[in-house]
């Protein structure tokens, strides 16, 4: 039954599988991750990564009990960090219990109800132990037991009230991706933090992109546009042309980010300090004898940190790879801005191409400026919004060009005589 899902139903039938609520959770879920990557832009910036050694816990507190007043430092970027990824975390929850519809059977309501009512008995009792010292039970174990029974509430109210089923198998299947994806997200930050793993960092960095997309991807396909987009006549599709443009623009701007968390978290972000040369000319030292040369420079001249070969090379790199996103994007808003005729990602493409100039003004911004944090940091959140974008607009142009290749083979299946005039109407 899944491989019909994707045909076009009948014109007076199209929400049938729309979900409002299942639509908002993954819109609210994709918007709380761009602040999230912006506050990792914070953490790297400010060079807060091991503010808070231990992981799960905040220098043994329970993470959602840790003192406000602690939050200094930059154990306020790291905290609050942390703190932010559990609101995606839930939001990954949600969205996955209300696609399957959970809650839709009324025997296992009753279940989840006896369970909520031994989970609020239980955190009374932990108060109370807490309160009163009762045997050994520890503070630590108190606080950790009642954040845990609150957890697992809140999860089951939200599994009591998810009463509707997304009829898609394979969207139900993308949005319990969404979660395993944000469970392996923060396993990565928490082994960061306790194997002290700079590598771990980086692969922390690009995943959170691809998570980015993903969310974004969730939010497109449980959209009334998805569902209710009516086939395009073949001389309006997209061209493939086109769509292969976006899928090689997005790989190319993700190849980038790669290389800018790479260049951050190796401390590469200044290792070229003038713009739009590299230390007067159009190409860095390539021997010994020039970074020998350009060190002193650092040194003596502009109070910086000595670097690498490897180091400079790799913020060059970062440099060209920005050239290569520069051409790819105005080639592909310019590609969709001159589709004719249009298909209603003018605004898109536009979006687009002022993302990309705030992007690289901020990169420039970042190094003439030694590298501010919240400048360094926009200039991250922004090449996240630059990706999705782009990777918005190319789902959008897939989607068109396949509901039309359905609408066709629909037409050359189906005999004409004995069809109703509004299957007529939808192909």
């Amino acid at each position: 039954m899944d491989h019909l899902e994707d045909r076009a139903p009948a014109l007076d039938n199209r929400s049938a599988g729309y979900s409002r609520v299942l639509h908002i959770i993954a819109v609210l879920t994709a918007c709380a991750t761009f602040p999230l990557i912006f506050m990792g832009g914070l953490v790297t910036s400010h060079h807060a990564g091991m503010s808070v050694p231990d992981w799960p816990n905040s220098y043994g507190y329970n993470m959602f009990l840790f003192p406000p007043n602690q939050w200094i430092g930059g154990v306020l970027y790291e905290h609050t960090h942390r703190l932010m990824a559990t609101v995606v975390g839930f939001g990954a929850v949600v969205l996955a219990l209300n696609a399957w519809g959970s809650g839709r059977n009324t025997s296992f309501r009753k279940w989840l109800r006896v369970v909520v009512a031994l989970d609020l008995i239980g955190i009374g009792l932990l108060v109370v132990a807490g309160s009163r010292g009762w045997g050994t039970i520890t503070k630590s174990a108190v606080q950790q037991g009642m954040v845990s029974l609150a957890g697992a509430a809140a999860v089951c109210l939200v599994a009591y009230f998810s009463r509707r089923r997304e009829p898609r198998r394979w969207v139900r299947w993308l949005c319990t991706g969404v979660l395993g994806m944000v469970v392996f997200q923060g396993i990565l930050g928490g082994l960061r933090v306790v194997l002290v793993d700079l590598d771990l960092a980086i692969i922390h960095a690009c995943t959170a992109q691809l998570f980015f997309c993903l969310a974004v991807f969730a939010a497109i396909v449980t959209s009334r546009w998805w569902i209710q987009t009516p086939p395009l006549p073949a001389h309006q599709a997209p061209a493939r042309l086109v769509i292969w443009l976006g899928g090689l623009t997005v790989g190319v701007i993700f190849l980038q980010l790669v290389v800018g968390a790479m260049m951050r978290h190796f401390g590469a972000g200044l290792a070229i300090p003038d713009f739009p040369l590299s230390y007067g000319k159009w190409l860095p030292p390539v021997t010994d004898a020039g970074l020998a040369a350009i060190n002193h420079h650092r040194a003596f001249d502009l109070n910086l940190d000595p670097v690498t070969l490897w180091q400079i090379w790799l913020h060059f790199g970062h440099r060209l790879g920005a050239l290569l996103v520069s051409i790819m994007v105005i080639a592909f808003s310019w590609a969709v801005f001159g589709s004719k005729p249009r298909l209603g990602l003018t605004w898109a493409a536009v979006t687009l191409i002022v993302l990309l100039a705030a992007q690289v003004t901020l990169g420039i911004l970042t190094v003439l400026l030694r590298k501010p944090a919240d400048v360094a940091s926009t200039h991250v959140a922004i090449g996240a919004l630059v990706l999705v974008t782009s990777f918005f607009v190319t789902v959008r142009l897939m989607r068109m060009n396949r509901r039309m290749d359905l609408a066709v083979a629909r037409q050359d299946e189906a005999p004409v005589f004995g069809r109703s005039s509004m299957e007529l109407l939808n192909v």
